[in-house]
């Protein structure tokens, strides 16, 4: 599960964003056929928009993933939840706030 992917045409996507931060509608990515041109930016291994049953939007590897750290361990729901509130509330607070971001030793 991830809010940020690669499509082949309009780069960085953010599934948090109305516009997926590119412009476009959620329902450009979102069960279209066929499927939209998006990929995991850590592994480049297809992805495909999904929405949970309560609504939220996101990004979750098409099968057959590679070993990359979202497909093997991924993230709860709640989770992905808690960082949209915390980063709405520093970018809310003046700070720049990003939901994914690698470490300093890549990972």
């Amino acid at each position: 599960m991830a809010f940020r992917a690669v499509h082949a045409n309009w780069g960085t996507v953010f599934a948090h964003l109305p516009d997926l931060g590119c412009g476009q509608a959620w329902e450009a990515v979102w069960k279209v056929k066929p499927p939209a041109p998006i990929t995991f930016a850590e592994c480049r291994h297809p992805m495909y928009a999904k929405t949970s049953r309560s609504g939220m939007q996101f990004f979750a590897h098409a099968p057959h993933a590679p070993d990359c750290e979202i497909a093997r361990e991924g993230e709860s729901e709640a989770h992905h939840l808690l960082k949209l509130d915390l980063a709405w509330a520093g970018r809310d607070a003046g700070a720049h706030a990003e939901l994914e971001v690698r470490a300093p030793d890549g990972s």
